[in-house]
């Protein structure tokens, strides 16, 4: 099942393993040869109006995140590889059927990552079928973007010329986010941040460009709205299966109850789409073949952002720039970034100098 939007990827990982490197690694370097400068491909006269378009908004969007943002300046987005098709990588995720266990993969250097990408489909669907064999819940998924944390130069794809310019800001100053701030088995934290980041940072994007009244900021705040009730929706579908995943029924009594939770939600989720979103692009969502490894995804991405949320607007008077520096800081700290968070936000210490410090 294909995200209804577009998921980034922290994935050095297709870099670092072994004979995967060989199949995979080898591969996403391949492609990187065939990188254009962009200075080459604006200077070409042949370039589509679409494309010079891409490589300009990238360009100031990076910039923005650098100088407005405070984001780490990298490498990145200096080339556009030419590709076919509207995706770069397939990913597999896991998940245990009868809870939110997450499955790990495990890399050097990085450590443990729930997610492993493929540049073929094949390759991706035979590593679910390998973990769904062992009883897991497991899904393969389109990435669009991934980071490889600037230890290479990450390019832009030449199917990104189809982005609306919000999505475009957002994937840039998320992957950006990643190469600035990213903390070592902290999946979630990281990629909420990230998230975070790349949603909030796009309306600013957008503000500056356009007009905080334009209707481009307008639709984006649709477009965030009908995001996070979508997140909402699958979030409360996790918490009514975790009641069940925490009880002691049976696990036959477990998977009846799950399915009858996925059909019940899907049936509501049909019936309320119109009252629920403002837009169109969750209508098709199948909300019924949903599994554990597809409701994970979204608590990684989206699981505590109403956290990130309240620390931007307590701790740092909702200034992005300071949440960067914040976020900066916890990645390098002693203390894991997110309870950290939680334990100053709930203690209300205003310098974060007290028993759990987030201070390195």
């Amino acid at each position: 099942m294909r995200s209804p939007a577009f998921i980034a990827l922290a994935a050095l990982p297709l870099l670092l393993s072994s004979c995967y490197i060989t199949n995979e690694g080898f591969h996403y370097l391949g492609l990187l040869s065939k990188g254009r400068p962009i200075d080459t491909v604006l200077a070409d006269p042949s370039t589509s109006t679409a494309t010079r378009t891409l490589l300009l908004n990238a360009e100031a969007i990076e910039a923005f995140g650098q100088q407005k943002l405070g984001e780490r300046p990298t490498r990145n987005f200096r080339k556009i590889v030419q590709i076919q098709g509207d995706t770069l990588v397939h990913v597999v995720q896991a998940c245990a059927s009868l809870s939110f266990d997450r499955y790990l993969w495990s890399y050097p250097l990085v450590g443990k990552l729930p997610y492993r990408g493929y540049f073929d489909i094949q390759g991706a669907e035979k590593e679910a079928a390998r973990i769904r064999a062992q009883g897991y819940d497991a899904i393969v998924r389109d990435a669009d973007a991934f980071s490889t944390l600037g230890w290479l130069s990450d390019p832009l794809w030449s199917f990104m010329a189809d982005y609306d310019e919000a999505d475009l800001a957002d994937l840039i100053l998320h992957e950006s986010m990643h190469a600035t701030a990213f903390r070592g088995g902290s999946d979630d934290w990281n990629e909420g941040i990230a998230t975070f980041v790349g949603r909030q940072g796009s309306l600013l994007w957008l503000e500056l460009k356009y007009g905080k009244d334009s209707k481009q900021v307008t639709d984006a705040i649709d477009a965030r709205k009908d995001a996070e009730t979508f997140s909402a929706f699958l979030r409360e579908t996790a918490r009514q299966l975790q009641l069940v995943y925490s009880s002691k029924a049976s696990d036959g009594e477990k998977r009846k109850a799950k399915a009858e939770i996925i059909a019940t939600r899907a049936a509501l989720y049909t019936a309320d789409y119109n009252k629920l979103f403002l837009g169109d692009r969750y209508k098709k969502v199948a909300m019924d073949k949903i599994n554990n490894a597809w409701l994970d995804l979204y608590r990684l991405y989206e699981g505590e952002s109403a956290l990130y949320k309240e620390w931007y607007e307590k701790i740092d008077h909702a200034d992005l720039k300071a949440f960067i520096v914040d976020m900066t800081r916890l990645a390098k700290a002693k203390a894991a970034p997110l309870a950290a968070m939680q334990a100053r936000l709930k203690n209300n210490d205003p310098t974060g100098t007290g028993s759990t410090s987030t201070s390195s």
